[in-house]
Formats: structure tokens, C-alpha cells, sequence
């Protein structure tokens, strides 16, 4: 059985459901890719690691502030764990997400363009137990 999810804005449009995990990605790219202190939220979004004082740190602590987010504003991903997966060309940065997502374990990417700050998602897999 196929979970499908809609927003309050595809309700309105009377656009189809979107599959479960589709749709918490596009959740996820919007919470990460707000700024933390742009929200009336003040801890809402990424930017913590920036203050660290060298790469290596920030991406340290980049890594535990996605862990973060994810369980604090996406409760339908039940033990997210976040592992960095390295350097996707010349500017990406690969985190893997991995969570419950209902019956089954949920594979995610998220890659951090580290000139823009932008965040994509992509749903990977689900796997099996």
C-alpha cells in the first residue's frame, strides 16, 4: 500500500497526492533551506555550522544540526540518522538520511551546494528490513 500525502495548498488546487516519501522530501527542502533567523521560528532552518571555525568543523557540525532539524521538525521520519557521504563534484557536499518512515526504512540524499547553501533532496530507496 502506496501512502500518499497532500498539502493544505494541493488540497486547495485539488492537485493529486503525492507519495509519502516524495512529499516529506519537499518538506525537507523547505526547512533546510531556511535560514535560521529568517522564520518568526528562531531555531526553524540550517546555519549554525557556519560560525564554525574551520571546514572540517562545519561540516561536523553541519552533519549533527541536519540530524537535528529532521527530528525536531519532521516527525513522520521516526531515528533519522544522518552520515556524510563526501564531495559530489567540485562545490556538493552528499549527506545520507536514513528513518522509519511508517513499515519501512527510508533512504534520502541531501546535497549542500556549498556556494549557494542550497539544499536538494532526492528520495533514494526504501529498504527493506
Amino acid at each position: 500500500m502506496v501512502v500518499r500525502t497532500r498539502s493544505f495548498i494541493a488540497r486547495l488546487t485539488q492537485a493529486p497526492a503525492r507519495p509519502e516519501p516524495e512529499a516529506l522530501a519537499r518538506n525537507l527542502e523547505h526547512l533546510l533551506n531556511t535560514r535560521k533567523g529568517t522564520s518568526v521560528l528562531g531555531e526553524f532552518g540550517l546555519g549554525d555550522y557556519e560560525a564554525a571555525p574551520n571546514t572540517h568543523d562545519a561540516v561536523l557540525m553541519l552533519q549533527v544540526e541536519l540530524a537535528q532539524l529532521v527530528r525536531r521538525y519532521e516527525p513522520r521520519l521516526v531515528e533519522p540518522r544522518v552520515a556524510l557521504l563526501g564531495r559530489q563534484g567540485y562545490s556538493c557536499l552528499r549527506f545520507e538520511l536514513q528513518g522509519q518512515l511508517r513499515a519501512a526504512r527510508q533512504l534520502f540524499w541531501l546535497d549542500l551546494d556549498t556556494t549557494t547553501r542550497k539544499v536538494e533532496v532526492a528520495v533514494v530507496v526504501e529498504l527493506r528490513p
